[in-house]
């Protein structure tokens, strides 16, 4: 079992007046996959490098499995931690790096030698035990560090951004290998990275963090169609969910020219509405839609085809279509919003009204 948690953490630096991570509370459950997601400078890396033990704690408490880890060596925490940069020894083969951690702790040699074959056919690594890292490509580098802290087997497993330094096609599968793993490993893992698409197809659940503070947690699709505030709305998506200036009357809710029914809302009262993309259908006739504008640009993807749409003084539109649209540039298109997936935020501190994951 392997349970972190984490209450009230706070860090600052020195010379800071600033909280560079401030009252975080996340509790990521035994053989939990759990995704720390945000911008750059968010506060994302700092809180995982003070679960590894690699930063100090300025207040709070961490805790795994109910014990107290505030002060404890990072040597003493049983992590295991794959860095973006592989942080493999060059000198080492394959073989000797995937059994340093063993060795270190003076394992028998038999049991390393067991140890480092089994992880090294587990991720297609048995041709090259005896290769040095600069003879491997940066997908392989990778996988001996993710090998190396299998090898390990620890209680906890902490990911920074481990997949950056990857093309496209092998952050792909390598993120299926990663998933994989955890399916067979059964193990808890911490992940960090500022790639969407990596938290929306790897993570249990996800916490997305602005500023140095938790924004929301929830399983991905959870916080995808249920932000918590105009933040996670706009940071979630690609392309993110469209935002707009709206007003609250009676009974309705006044977006530019159109209004959307809704009750119990103080009239008057300053609102952004929002909307995903794929929750747009241009229709025929302007009576049919709550939306237009004029169409600036199409970009057809393959599988699907994002129309921009201009809208004056307002602000502007995206559309997720099929791969075959009838939008015509500059002609005027008429849309229609799906009404359970519209999403009402205020305007003032961005948080949502309704719909919000918990």
């Amino acid at each position: 079992m392997a349970v972190v948690e984490l209450t009230d953490i706070c860090k600052s630096y020195e010379g800071s007046g600033d909280l560079a991570v401030r009252d975080v509370n996340i509790r990521v459950e035994d053989a939990e996959f759990m995704v720390l997601l945000g911008p750059s400078g968010c506060g994302k890396s700092t809180t995982l490098r003070m679960i590894a033990g690699l930063e100090s704690i300025t207040s709070g408490t961490l805790s795994i499995d109910d014990e107290q880890m505030n002060g404890i060596p990072a040597r003493n925490r049983d992590i295991a931690m794959v860095f973006q940069s592989y942080a493999l020894y060059p000198h080492m083969s394959v073989r000797d790096n995937l059994g340093f951690g063993l060795k270190r702790r003076q394992t028998d040699r038999a049991v390393v030698k067991r140890r480092v074959e089994e992880v090294a056919a587990s991720i297609g690594l048995t041709d090259y035990l005896e290769r040095k890292p600069h003879a491997l490509s940066g997908g392989q580098r990778q996988r001996v560090a993710l090998g190396r802290a299998i090898a390990r087997d620890p209680k906890v497993f902490l990911f920074d951004e481990p997949l950056s330094n990857l093309d496209a096609a092998l952050r792909v599968s390598t993120r299926a290998e990663l998933v994989r793993l955890h399916q067979k490993l059964s193990a808890t893992m911490i992940y960090v990275t500022h790639d969407q698409v990596e938290a929306m197809t790897m993570g249990d659940r996800v916490c997305i963090m602005q500023n140095g503070e938790v924004a929301q947690i929830g399983k991905p699709m959870e916080v995808y169609l249920n932000p918590a505030n105009t933040f996670v709305a706009a940071f979630l998506g690609n392309p993110p969910m469209n935002l707009m200036d709206a007003t609250a009357g009676e009974g309705a809710v006044a977006v530019g020219d159109a209004r959307i029914t809704r009750a119990g809302i103080s009239p008057g009262r300053k609102l952004t509405f929002g909307i995903r993309p794929e929750d747009l259908t241009p229709v025929d006739r302007p009576g049919d839609g709550i939306l237009s504008g004029r169409v600036t640009s199409i970009e057809p993807l393959g599988a699907e085809t994002l129309i921009h749409v201009d809208r004056g003084a307002h602000a502007p539109l995206i559309v997720r279509g099929g791969r075959l649209t009838a939008a015509r540039l500059d002609e005027t298109i008429h849309l229609a919003a799906t009404p359970d997936m519209i999403r009402l935020f205020d305007a003032g501190t961005g948080r949502a009204l309704e719909g919000t994951a918990q």
